[in-house]
């Protein structure tokens, strides 16, 4: 079971590409709203997630996340299920 940390930092690995301006990726950073990352990209970077955790992200969850920290948590109480 991967820890807090090492889910936070797959998706800061996993968001770098799609942070153009090189903004610190925080858990307080809003995935769309601080680091500008456009919706086809989210969706992108979920589909990378449920394959490098062997998860499903449900679509109501992901309207849900607003940052960084939220979408750890979102994966941890998934990876717990």
């Amino acid at each position: 079971m991967p820890t807090d940390q090492q889910i936070y930092d797959k998706i800061c690995e996993l968001l770098k590409p799609y942070n153009v301006k090189n903004k610190p990726i925080l858990r307080t950073s809003g995935i769309m709203s601080d680091l500008e990352v456009d919706s086809t990209a989210v969706f992108d970077l979920i589909m990378e997630l449920e394959d490098f955790f062997d998860i499903s992200i449900p679509m109501e969850v992901i309207s849900d996340v607003k940052t960084v920290g939220e979408l750890v948590l979102a994966i941890q109480e998934l990876l717990n299920q």
